[in-house]
């Protein structure tokens, strides 16, 4: 069974990965978009990278999940398929040229593939970590771009709490994958300090360029289009929403991780 997990084949993909989905629908962590498109991501990566791809995803989505219910009910709502591709979309395109390339290109240049696609996903969860863990804090979450004290929840703030999320949701990643990529110190904190700068960067984004608006006539403030709202621009640049933002960030963190190992594990 062990054999069929490590490349399992089309059937097996099919079946586990269709009941992950309905039984992640029903437990209203997706949209009905958002299932659609987690069921696609998750055929991509099991049936085409196997197990070891797998258990980093799935380490990112079941955490990243159950954290968003710390606080009685979802901070972070259903996923809906902008927000699955924001978060997944790296790793798959990852995954698809490590399947094209693994039997063509030689051993060191498939060991990069993997490490970035580790912190591809290292980067996803050490951002939805450290929202989720650093709602939690006492203090007020300070804006990147001017530290200026805001409310919770707010893009671009962090808090010492939620740096600390940021941290252990790096770390997460490489910890699950130990087992089967056997990650040495170098590689594992290359995947660490990739995710984190990638969730620093998704911060700073979201602090000095992703849009917010003033709805109607009021000075209340949201990152989110209202439809049939009158909302007016009161900060960052049009269109530059939180899951394009939470892409920047994971190609970001991908990039560091390539520079990290190109100056360092495989110069």
């Amino acid at each position: 069974m062990s054999s069929l997990l490590v490349l399992p084949p089309f059937w097996l993909a099919l079946l586990l990965v269709s009941v992950l989905v309905l039984l992640s629908f029903w437990a209203g962590w997706l949209s009905r978009s958002g299932a659609v498109s987690t069921f696609v991501v998750g055929m991509v990566i099991f049936w085409l990278g196997g197990g070891k791809f797998t258990i980093p995803l799935l380490t990112f989505f079941i955490s990243s999940s159950l954290l968003s219910k710390l606080h009685g009910a979802s901070t972070m709502g259903r996923r809906t398929a902008a927000q699955v591709w924001a978060n997944g979309g790296t790793a798959v395109v990852i995954v698809l040229i490590f399947w094209h390339y693994v039997h063509l290109w030689p051993t060191f240049l498939s060991r990069i593939l993997l490490i970035l696609y580790l912190s591809a996903l290292a980067t996803v969860n050490s951002d939805t970590w450290a929202t989720e863990i650093g709602r939690l804090s006492k203090s007020p979450p300070r804006l990147l771009s001017d530290w200026k004290p805001v409310a919770a929840g707010t893009s671009g703030a962090v808090t010492l709490l939620g740096i600390f999320g940021a941290t252990m949701g790096a770390i997460a990643i490489p910890l699950s994958a130990l087992p089967f990529w056997h990650l040495d110190l170098l590689e594992f904190v290359v995947v660490v300090w990739a995710g984190f700068l990638g969730c620093l960067a998704d911060s700073l984004l979201g602090a000095t360029f992703q849009e917010k608006f003033k709805v109607g006539d009021s000075e209340v403030t949201t990152e989110v289009r209202l439809p049939g709202m009158k909302q007016r621009l009161a900060a960052g640049m049009p269109y530059i929403n939180n899951d394009l933002v939470n892409l920047l960030a994971t190609l970001i963190g991908v990039l560091s991780a390539w520079t990290m190992l190109r100056y360092s594990a495989f110069p």
